[in-house]
């Protein structure tokens, strides 16, 4: 670097950014700039400088810290007589990373950080791909640093006296992440996706802008027809899986692309694209119990399609003991991220596959993580709920993994990551105010909590599994293209994933000439009119509720991917209790994970 900014590396990888507009003949050696007076109010007379023309005030710079793990990044000097800095992790080149207006239709992964004198900007994209760290801490001499990083394990040992905070906590046992910009540590900020944040070098205070809102067309823009939104959204999935392909043949010996290939509808749409654009060096895969209906599923549609496939198979036990040795501590290291839940699910599919050569090292994991279907609580479409109902509905959702229905209102964070949803899509947040227009809204609300929060910050966060093999990824279906294409869509074209599953079955039909079978729980096999009369008769003899969760406990005690493995650090007989009570799976792993009992040492702080 040049000009007046310097970058200093140490052998921790520690990058201190030095601003030399800067009184550096103070003994505790601060950093400084100028400002008028009137923009800081009054001022003692010891704190006047006339270091410059005229009459300034100087005050106290934030000092700023970077730890970059990452070997990805790529740093930049100042440009344009500026004393700017930028640090950039990327995949596709980007004319200014930092620019809402830029980032909004920029295409792929991108991280950014800028440095200059007054203020340092993170900038996020829509999938929160790496997302970063952040937080201020006072100095001995009593100035300030801002600590910024990629990874958590780097944040927590930057830190000077590192704290769980227990609102989060709390949240983290509820829902497996924590809402909106707070971390397990106190003090500690995580970047949202979609976002850029600017923290003023002077007073510390952040602004942030959302330059991806899920917000759905409006009516002008609406699309209704269902056969020309089939046509966009092919389109779309087109210019996605286009640049995905484009990219790896760039790359030197053209890594193979790997497809995770469960019984849903995302990942065969894929299957569906590749086959049909005849993409070469491609393998789909799947993992389960043997003689599970998943691997069977995903077999055939390898099969029709004519596709490379391969299968990993799961012995609960197996995976238990493995989990509960150097490799299970080893991946929750590398994998929680300060935010949420190690996500397991794929990890012993990827410790085989890097163990038994299955794929090659550079290979490129292709999941169907999607835009589609983030909605839930359909019913709040068809009645009329009052603004509290919605609002309470949201919260509930994200917060049952230990069964509590009630857990939400004790969850503070999360109950305002809720309202600054509301805000952002224009949802009534007083209330007086009365729910606008037709179950849009609702929808709208619900799609967008669910894409920020868990989508974001749990389901996106699966990728740091391949990431922590060595392996690359790509989503182009939460890309720009899709994400664009999914919200002109209408409500009866969006609300549910039945229109969807239509259009994935017909292209399935168009590309195989078969009809295409998806997994489906036992009862989702009942037909509809029965299976509500069902559901009705057991609901009015109050047989229901205890129906459902003796199933739920059986598939969470003998799951089709051996889910149980994960469970085995706490007593069998605490697993029946608390799933009686409505414990769900994840629920077990985040109370193990805070408790450090869930691999061979804590991980958590």
């Amino acid at each position: 670097m040049s000009g007046n900014a310097e970058a200093q590396w140490n052998p921790l990888g520690v990058i201190r950014v030095t601003c030399h507009n800067c009184d550096t003949l103070s003994a505790v050696k601060r950093r400084r700039r100028t400002a008028a007076p009137s923009l800081l109010g009054r001022l003692d007379a010891a704190d006047r400088s006339e270091d410059f023309e005229g009459l300034r005030a100087t005050v106290n710079v934030i000092d700023v810290e970077l730890r970059l793990t990452s070997p990805q990044w790529q740093q930049t000097g100042p440009s344009g007589g500026t004393a700017e800095s930028l640090w950039v992790r990327c995949d596709t080149s980007c004319p200014d990373p930092t620019d809402p207006e830029v980032l909004a239709s920029h295409p792929g992964r991108l991280t950014a950080i800028r440095i200059s004198d007054d203020e340092v900007v993170l900038a996020q994209d829509r999938l929160r791909s790496w997302p970063l760290f952040w937080a201020l801490e006072n100095k001995a001499d009593g100035g300030r640093r801002l600590i910024v990083s990629d990874d958590a394990t780097a944040m927590r040992g930057a830190l000077s006296a590192p704290r769980l905070d227990p609102r989060a906590r709390r949240e983290f046992l509820d829902a497996g992440f924590i809402s909106g910009t707070d971390t397990l540590l106190a003090g500690v900020h995580q970047t949202e996706q979609g976002t850029i944040v600017r923290i003023d070098r002077a007073t510390g205070r952040t602004r942030t802008v959302n330059h991806s809102l899920a917000r759905f067309s409006e009516e002008s823009d609406m699309v209704t027809d269902p056969e020309e939104f089939s046509g966009l959204l092919l389109a779309a999935l087109d210019a996605g899986m286009g640049r995905v392909l484009e990219d790896l043949a760039a790359r030197p010996g053209s890594p193979r692309l790997v497809l995770p290939l469960s019984g849903g509808l995302d990942s065969r749409l894929l299957a569906v694209w590749l086959k049909r654009h005849g993409a070469r060096n491609v393998v789909a895969f799947t993992y389960g119990v043997p003689g599970s209906a998943e691997v069977a599923i995903s077999r055939g549609v390898a099969e029709a399609l004519e596709m490379d496939w391969f299968t990993v198979d799961l012995d609960p036990a197996e995976v238990a003991r493995t989990w509960a040795g150097p490799d299970g501590v080893g991946f929750q290291k590398r994998t929680w991220g300060l935010t949420s839940l190690p996500h397991v699910q794929d990890w012993y599919a990827l410790l085989q596959m890097r163990r038994k050569a299955l794929i090659d090292t550079d290979a490129v994991f292709l999941p169907g993580h999607t835009i589609v279907g983030n909605m839930h609580d359909e019913h709040l479409l068809e009645g009329r709920p009052s603004r509290n109902d919605v609002l309470a509905a949201v919260a509930r959702h994200h917060s049952l993994l230990q069964g509590d229905r009630n857990a939400w209102r004790h969850l503070p964070l999360l109950r305002r990551a809720v309202m600054q949803g509301a805000q952002e899509v224009s949802f009534p947040t007083r209330r007086n105010e009365d729910l606008a227009g037709s179950g849009r809204s609702i929808q709208e609300l619900l799609e967008w909590v669910n894409l920020q929060e868990r989508q974001a910050k749990y389901i996106n966060e699966s990728l740091k599994a391949y990431e922590a093999f060595g392996y690359g990824w790509a989503l182009p279906m939460l890309d720009t293209e899709l994400w664009r294409t999914w919200l002109r869509g209408s409500e009866e074209l969006t609300a549910t994933r039945d229109w969807y599953a239509q259009f994935t079955a017909e292209v399935y039909g168009e590309a195989t000439g078969t009809a295409s079978q998806l997994f489906e729980a036992p009862a989702a096999r009942i037909p509809a009119g029965p299976r509500r009369a069902l559901m009705a008769a057991l609901t009015v003899t109050g047989t229901r509720t205890a129906l459902a969760r003796a199933v739920s406990m059986r598939t969470m005690l003998h799951h089709p991917m051996a889910f149980e493995a994960f469970n085995a650090p706490m007593p069998r007989s605490e697993q029946i209790l608390r799933m009686a009570r409505g414990a769900a799976s994840t629920g077990l792993w985040t109370r193990l994970f805070l408790d450090g009992t869930w691999g061979a040492e804590p991980v958590a702080p």
